[in-house]
């Protein structure tokens, strides 16, 4: 089926400013292709169905496992409407992010989710939503701060809490000793926080932080993070990663090296950290699922769209997983939903 109807008035400079940082549009039942044609209707949705005619941003800071999971939320949350997702990525580039989301506004979608790169960033882009009336769910939150004025939802990720729980689960099952630490991106708000539960539990218990750098959530370059800091620190015992995307990598770098003698634990979860889980190159992970982050932060958007009262604060489930209780806790919060996987086709 052809999408016959166009999107509303846009500025059209605007666009062609935006429209190098799209990188390509989702496609979900209904949801336009990157060349304008549609698929059928998911099951359920006719053309009366609430949200027909209407399209969500959805903005992405970068390609990865995780924020294909959070994609794959969102359109969970959209499935047997007529709504039509349009999802653009920002190579973890903050004037790209940018550049996306004044491109999503100027399209006038009808409500936006957004994944943030950085809170500078996505605050100047929500400011510009809210003054074009588009509510605007984020999926990934610290705490309070500049975004909330400008929002009508977060997923809540207890980072304080999930950086709490590891430190935790390391003086209970780790060998105190030096400890590496290879965050996401410094900025978000997120890797902050993991850092200020992490350093509170971790106090006084005989492991010490030696090194502190960021990943980018990139496996090459937190492979490259750990790789120098064991070459200065080969004694050291623990290997902190803030991210499976990131994790996956160190896991391979140790196994390829042989090197069992360290203790490794990361963050979230995808398809392949289940594979190294329980192994001697990761011994557990705080799960929490991206797609539940997803979901939660795109009903946010549909009740404000909708005419109800959206809930502000969603509190994501979280807890320590490893190879025991993987299982239980995906039940309680699925890792991904793969049947919504041609959402990021064009990406």
């Amino acid at each position: 089926m052809i999408r016959k109807d166009p999107l509303p008035d846009f500025n059209r400079r605007s666009l062609l400013r935006g429209a190098a940082a799209l990188g390509g549009l989702g496609l979900l039942a209904p949801v336009l292709s990157a060349c304008g044609a549609a698929a059928e209707p998911a099951a359920g949705a006719g053309s009366g169905a609430v949200g027909a005619g209407k399209t969500i941003g959805v903005s992405l800071n970068g390609l990865v496992e995780y924020t294909k999971y959070v994609a794959q939320g969102i359109a969970k949350a959209m499935e047997g409407t007529g709504y039509q997702l349009k999802v653009v990525q920002a190579n973890f580039d903050v004037q790209t992010e940018l550049k996306n989301l004044e491109s999503l506004i100027s399209q006038g979608v009808a409500g936006m989710v957004v994944l943030p790169n950085t809170v500078d960033t996505v605050l100047a882009g929500v400011k510009q939503a809210k003054a074009a009336n588009i509510p605007t769910g984020i999926a990934l939150w610290a705490s309070p701060g500049p975004l909330d004025e400008y929002v009508q939802g977060v997923s809540f990720v207890d980072s304080v809490g999930g950086g709490t729980m590891i430190g935790d689960w390391l003086k209970k099952n780790g060998k105190p000793g030096k400890v590496i630490v290879v965050q996401g991106v410094v900025g978000q708000g997120f890797s902050e926080r993991i850092d200020q539960g992490l350093d509170a539990s971790l106090k006084g218990s005989g492991f010490e932080i030696v090194v502190r750098e960021q990943g980018f959530f990139d496996r090459s370059k937190a492979v490259g993070v750990v790789e120098n800091a064991l070459q200065a620190h080969p004694d050291a015992t623990t290997v902190v990663s803030y991210a499976a995307a990131m994790g996956n990598g160190i896991s391979a770098y140790l196994k390829q090296n042989n090197i069992t003698g360290v203790t490794h634990v990361t963050s979230d979860a995808d398809t392949e950290m289940l594979t190294w889980l329980g192994t001697p190159y990761l011994a557990a992970t705080r799960y929490y699922s991206a797609a539940e982050t997803g979901t939660l932060a795109a009903q946010a958007v549909r009740a404000a769209i909708e005419g109800g009262t959206p809930t502000f604060k969603n509190a994501v489930f979280q807890d320590m997983m490893t190879s025991k209780n993987k299982d239980e806790l995906i039940a309680k919060a699925p890792l991904n939903h793969p049947q919504f996987e041609s959402v990021l086709n064009g990406l």
